[in-house]
Order: C-alpha cells, then sequence, then structure tokens
C-alpha cells in the first residue's frame, strides 16, 4: 500500500495520459471496441482515484484540505448515485410517473459534468500531497 501511495501522482498519470491516448484512437478510428476500452480505462482511473483518495481522506498523514473534502463530497455522490442507478436497472424497479426517470437524467447529465473535474482534482490533491510529503522530508 505504501508503494502505490509513494507512486500515485505517476500512477495517476498514466492512467490518464492512457485514457487520452485511447480516446484519440476510438476518435481517429472509430471502432467501438476501442470505446469498450475507453469505458474500461475510465472506470479503473475512477476507481483507482477514489479508494486512493478515501485512504488519504482516513489517514492521519495527509492534510484535510478543503480540496479534499470536495472531492470526497463529490465523488461519494458520484458513486452512490451510480450505484442506486445500477440497482434499479438491475432490480427492474418500474416508475409509472416518469419521476426516478427524471432524476437519474439530471444526475448522469451532473456525473458527465463532475467527472472530468474529479479526475484532474485527484490529481492536483495528490501532486500537492507529493509536493507536501517530499518538502517535509527535506527539513528533517
Amino acid at each position: 500500500m505504501k508503494t502505490i501511495l509513494k507512486y500515485d501522482v505517476n500512477i495517476q498519470k498514466t492512467l490518464i495520459l492512457l485514457f487520452v491516448v485511447t480516446l484519440f484512437m476510438g476518435i481517429v478510428t472509430g471502432q467501438d471496441f476501442i470505446f469498450i476500452i475507453l469505458i474500461i480505462e475510465f472506470f479503473l482511473i475512477a476507481i483507482f482515484q477514489y479508494s486512493l483518495n478515501l485512504i488519504k481522506f482516513n489517514s492521519k498523514k495527509y492534510v484535510q484540505t478543503d480540496s479534499r473534502k470536495v472531492y470526497i463530497f463529490l465523488s461519494t455522490y458520484v458513486v452512490i448515485g451510480f450505484l442506486t442507478w445500477l440497482c434499479i436497472i438491475s432490480l427492474d424497479i418500474r416508475d409509472n410517473s416518469g419521476n426516478i426517470k427524471d432524476i437519474f437524467e439530471l444526475m448522469i447529465m451532473s456525473w458527465l459534468f463532475l467527472s472530468p473535474i474529479l479526475i484532474i482534482q485527484s490529481l492536483l490533491i495528490s501532486f500537492f500531497d507529493f509536493k507536501d510529503i517530499h518538502s517535509k522530508h527535506h527539513e528533517s
């Protein structure tokens, strides 16, 4: 675990770069399997960043900045909403009034807006954590 936390900035940069390259390849080639790979990469980034930030959020070693708190709040909203949406779909819950459908359409739009912001925010948080830890090592 310490190794992952030590190299989290580089791992995140690599995953994001891989995502961008795959996105470019998908746009250029238009092949469907590349878009499937893109979705898998997106979820790998999301799972890695969310897990990493939860670990750091619950660790006394890392400063509880406002940025980290906002990231945890917004990403938890996305995760809980996504899991709820998956449950509703898998349980085949019917909503004759359309209220649930309307709510989830709005949530999905917010996820599309929040996702790139959360990806960049997580990378910045990790970058500043890296700088903070290295500056403490140089002071010692």
